[in-house]
C-alpha cells in the first residue's frame, strides 16, 4: 500500500506482510525444535547441540557429559491426580532443574518424564557429579498440586566424553544404560557408565 506524507509516497503494506511472515516462520521453527509443554529443546535440537559440542571437544580437547534423568514416582502422580497435574509437575521440575544449570548447559525433554542434560567441561565427570547432586536436591523438594503436596525423586545416568564414547548415539545409549542401573539400584541416585561397573553417587 502506498501512503502519502510530507516526504512523499511510501510503501507500508509489503513491509508488514514480510514481518508477519518472518514471525510466523520463527514460530514454526521454534515448535519444530522445542517441547510444547515445557518449552525445552526437544530430541532434534538436543542431538544437534550434542553434535556441535562433540565437534568443539575434538577441536579443543575438552569434554562433555550427558545426564539422562527419569522421575521416580511420576506414574503414581498421573494415576492418582490426573494428567493435568502430571503436566504441572513436569513443568515445575523442568524449571527447578534449569535453575541449577549454567546458561551454557542444555536441558532437553526426551519424552514422558525423561529429560537429558548436556554440559561441556574440561573435567566432564566431575562437573556432572556436582550438577547431579544439585538436581537431585531440587527434584526432591515438595510440589503443591491441586491442594496436594507431592514429593518425587529422580534417577540419573551419566556418560562422559571422550571416556565413554565420541558420538551422540553411543553416549545417549550409555547414559540410558546407567539410568536403568540407577533405577534398579533403588532410585533417587546417580550412576556413571563404566562398562560393566558403575560409579555410584
Amino acid at each position: 500500500m502506498v501512503e502519502e506524507d510530507d516526504n512523499g509516497p511510501r510503501i507500508t503494506g509489503i513491509l508488514r506482510d514480510v514481518h508477519e511472515m518472518h514471525l510466523q516462520q520463527q514460530r514454526i521453527e521454534h515448535m519444530a525444535l522445542h517441547d510444547a509443554l515445557t518449552g525445552l529443546p526437544n530430541r532434534v535440537l538436543l542431538e544437534d547441540r550434542i553434535d556441535m559440542a562433540l565437534a568443539r571437544m575434538n577441536r579443543e580437547e575438552g569434554g562433555l557429559a550427558l545426564l539422562f534423568v527419569d522421575l521416580d514416582g511420576f506414574k503414581r502422580v498421573n494415576d492418582t491426580l490426573g494428567h493435568a497435574m502430571g503436566d504441572r509437575l513436569l513443568e515445575t521440575i523442568a524449571r527447578r532443574v534449569r535453575a541449577v544449570l549454567r546458561e551454557s548447559d542444555t536441558l532437553a525433554r526426551w519424552g514422558g518424564d525423561e529429560f537429558v542434560v548436556l554440559l561441556e567441561a574440561d573435567a566432564p565427570c566431575e562437573a556432572a557429579r556436582a550438577v547431579a547432586e544439585k538436581m537431585l536436591q531440587a527434584v526432591r523438594q515438595p510440589v503443591q498440586l491441586g491442594g496436594e503436596t507431592v514429593t518425587v525423586s529422580a534417577s540419573i545416568g551419566v556418560a562422559c566424553a571422550p571416556r565413554d564414547g565420541r558420538d551422540a548415539q553411543t553416549l545417549l545409549r550409555r547414559a540410558d544404560e546407567a539410568l536403568y542401573e540407577a533405577k534398579e539400584a533403588g532410585r533417587d541416585r546417580v550412576l556413571f557408565w563404566r562398562g560393566q561397573e558403575h560409579d555410584d553417587l
